[in-house]
């Protein structure tokens, strides 16, 4: 009797939550973790079998699945719902919104990015909206509606409030499952078909052991430093992939005019596991070469009559074309002089003869999405360390076709929007090494622009020599899903000779730090062999511990790797200690192999004094073996100088409350990338002038929230306060002030 009543109440139970939803159904049994499936019931109706299919396998590997079909037509209504299940034990480790999922489109958290800045009023708001699904995996985060797009129904725009948490700290992990309508296919057969794809590649026993990196051209300044140091890396983090010569490649544009027809062929080569682009992108475009003439080399694609002249002349005449008056004049007259070309190469006779040559040979440099639709890639993960390819809300994206064409790639990773190049974009990278299922590691990289297209839950296995690797893999992915706050737990891993474990423990102690936290971080950065370590230290002092922080970008501005040193020189800018300068200026001097590391430095030297400046660039050019020191010297104090009054001249506009306000904004917004230190005195007192143009001030407020590194913090931080609690001070500028305090906390 008592069986039948507790299975009545299962029941009863089961219908009380089939109403709060259109339909919900639970996991299959008692799991320690969990993960949400989030469809639409057209989708559902369609790929019945397939969903179940994939709730059956995942289950199968010890991971509960709930299903959650509806129509929903309000984000908010939906997010409440996955905060529902979320709240409820086992815990919820991650969700997947598969088919007609509203799109939500972020406003007020540009700060949430890592590059995105453009000016929310100057442009539509259609382009100055990020698409995120932030606004569904983290739940603490708080947001104002404001309106649905007038083009796309499906498209809704919310902006951070100023109250809210103003960094990212996801509950869960996420993906997005959504067939590019434009494909020239029924989308739900591409659901279907890519499902089963996804079911039988749960079902293999897949190594960790073969992996392929491209650098595409102007990609970290074209830099052959950065190119072969991330060589060194990957060895550390996929030791298995350095076992026999196919295990790892690493392109770079340079190896081909036509790069793309090579890539073509190694991404329809069986066996790979994961394939990284680093390039520059578009919704619709993976960008792979650009006029730099490479070695006319015999193989695929037009490569054997085409030479390195022919491209650079179409490339030079194709920028002529996209270009209009001074703009066009310019360009033709620096072009003719730097390659000492003849007047009549951009004459009309010869544009028109060569137009459709011309665009023929620009749609070999390229990868365009209907060169994908050709294709059948083979690896089972490919990350886009790019601008825009994941961009899901446009009918066709490059992460989107990757996955819904036929092949073997069942989950890919990309950005919404335009992406910080100088990002570690591979933090954590070697968690897939290790077997965790690439949500978790999508999870660390906590940007509202950088989103997994496919299934969350695909994992590798560990190439290891010792252990189990099925053993390993399940008990990586329980502690990321259950333990992420036992600081015990990570502690151990921590005291493994494995560098992806390091580096795994050092994150996961940021969240429940021990005692001794920030020395730890220090003593790793300082002391361990590893790149990947190393640069996780000093990841987590800039991001966490926040202490020691002068003397970790020291220790960053002479490490191996070049990464640290570029992180290193970038946030030396950010933070403007003066004992950083001596060693921004033996970049900029001597690191002539290292030009992304050398354009950081030359980017942080003009926040300092310019007297000090001065002073170091006159010391190390005369103790130097330069050739001419003394003209080296000269140059280069010359350019700084120049850089000071160009920043001079932008405070001046800042100051003048007379020069329109549009130009005051603009020369403040350049403070976002700029934290010039030497003018925050200076910038606070325009602060905190009642008298002054409130949207000014606002957007000052706004400004000084990005210097978070500052040696000037604290008396931002001050002014801001008492600013905030001035009575005359307008709401609309208290409002940001709040959120500004928010983010520099």
């Amino acid at each position: 009797m008592k069986k039948i009543k507790t299975i009545a109440i299962f029941y009863l139970l089961a219908t009380l939550l089939t109403m709060a939803a259109d339909r919900i159904i639970p996991e299959s049994g008692k799991f320690e973790s969990r993960f949400l499936v989030v469809i639409d019931s057209r989708s559902f109706e369609e790929a019945t079998e397939e969903v179940m299919a994939y709730k059956a396998v995942l289950e199968e590997e010890g991971l509960g699945v709930v299903i959650m079909i509806g129509n929903w037509d309000n984000p908010l209504k939906l997010r409440e719902e996955i905060r529902q299940i979320y709240r409820r034990k086992p815990v919820m480790e991650g969700a997947v919104f598969v088919g007609d999922i509203p799109v939500v489109r972020l406003r007020n958290f540009q700060h949430g990015t890592t590059a995105f800045k453009m000016n929310e009023k100057e442009f539509p708001i259609e382009e100055s909206s990020v698409t995120s699904d932030r606004f569904y995996d983290d739940l603490d985060l708080e947001f104002r509606f404001l309106s649905i797009d007038e083009k796309n129904p499906r498209h809704f725009y919310y902006e951070l409030t100023e109250s809210s948490p103003q960094v990212v700290q996801s509950e869960f992990y996420s993906a997005r499952m959504l067939p590019p309508v434009d494909m020239g296919e029924d989308v739900y057969e591409l659901l279907r078909r890519y499902l089963r794809k996804v079911v039988e590649a749960h079902r293999e026993v897949n190594y960790a052991d073969r992996v392929r990196f491209f650098n595409g051209h102007g990609y970290n300044s074209d830099c052959l430093t950065t190119w072969h140091n991330q060589q060194f890396a990957i060895k550390e983090l996929f030791p298995g992939a350095f076992r026999t010569a196919e295990g790892n490649a690493f392109y770079n544009f340079r190896q081909a005019p036509f790069m793309k027809y090579k890539l073509f062929e190694r991404l329809q080569s069986p066996g790979t596991d994961i394939f990284v682009f680093h390039e520059h992108g578009a919704f619709d475009t993976q960008y792979i070469n650009g006029p730099y003439p490479a070695p006319n080399l015999l193989g695929m694609g037009r490569e054997g009559t085409t030479g390195p002249l022919e491209i650079l002349s179409a490339s030079l005449r194709n920028s002529y074309r996209r270009y209009s008056g001074e703009r066009r004049e310019t360009f033709a007259k620096r072009v003719l002089s730097e390659y000492a070309l003849l007047p009549d190469f951009f004459s009309s006779e010869r544009l028109d003869s060569t137009r459709v040559g011309d665009s023929l040979l620009a749609a070999d440099i390229n990868i365009v999405l209907a060169d994908i639709r050709k294709l059948q890639p083979q690896p089972r993960i490919t990350i886009f360390d790019a601008c825009y390819n994941g961009s899901f809300h446009q009918p066709g994206y490059v992460a989107g076709y990757h996955i819904f064409t036929d092949g073997k790639t069942v989950v890919t990773q990309g950005n919404t929007v335009n992406v910080l190049q100088d990002k570690w974009s591979m933090e954590l990278i070697g968690m897939l090494a290790e077997g965790a299922r690439i949500g978790f590691w999508q999870r660390e990289l906590q940007w509202i622009e950088s989103h997994l297209i496919g299934d969350p839950t695909y994992r590798l296995l560990p190439a290891t020599d010792g252990g189990d690797p099925l053993a390993l893999s399940r008990k990586l992915n329980r502690d990321l899903a259950l333990n992420r706050h036992k600081s015990k737990v990570w502690q151990e891993y921590l005291q493994s000779d494995n560098p992806n474990l390091q580096a795994i423990a050092l994150k996961m102690l940021s969240y429940s730090s021990p005692k001794g936290y920030p020395e730890l971080l220090l003593r790793h950065l300082k002391e361990n062999p590893y790149y990947s370590v190393r640069m996780q230290a000093l990841q987590r002092i800039l991001y966490s511990s926040g202490n020691y922080l002068t003397e970790a970008l020291l220790l960053a501005l002479d490490d191996p790797y070049e990464l640290i040193r570029r992180n290193g020189a970038r946030f030396a800018g950010y933070h403007g200690d003066d004992r950083l300068i001596a060693p921004l200026v033996e970049t900029v001097l001597f690191a002539d192999e290292s030009q992304r590391v050398q354009y950081a430095a030359q980017g942080s030297l003009p926040m300092f004094n310019l007297e000090k400046i001065r002073e170091e660039i006159a010391r190390q050019t005369v103790a130097s073996n330069l050739t001419q020191p003394d003209e080296v010297a000269g140059k280069m104090t010359s350019y700084f100088e120049g850089q000071a009054k160009r920043y001079d001249r932008s405070l001046t506009v800042i100051q003048d409350k007379e020069a329109a306000p549009k130009d005051r904004i603009s020369a403040i917004r350049m403070l976002r990338n700029y934290n010039n230190h030497q003018q925050v005195s200076a910038l606070l007192t325009v602060l905190k002038d009642q008298n002054d143009d409130t949207e000014v001030r606002i957007v000052l407020a706004e400004a000084l929230g990005w210097f978070r590194w500052s040696i000037e913090r604290d008396a931002i931080v001050q002014a801001l306060k008492e600013v905030g609690r001035n009575r005359a001070t307008p709401q609309e500028l208290r409002n940001e002030i709040e959120q500004s305090l928010i983010r520099l906390k």
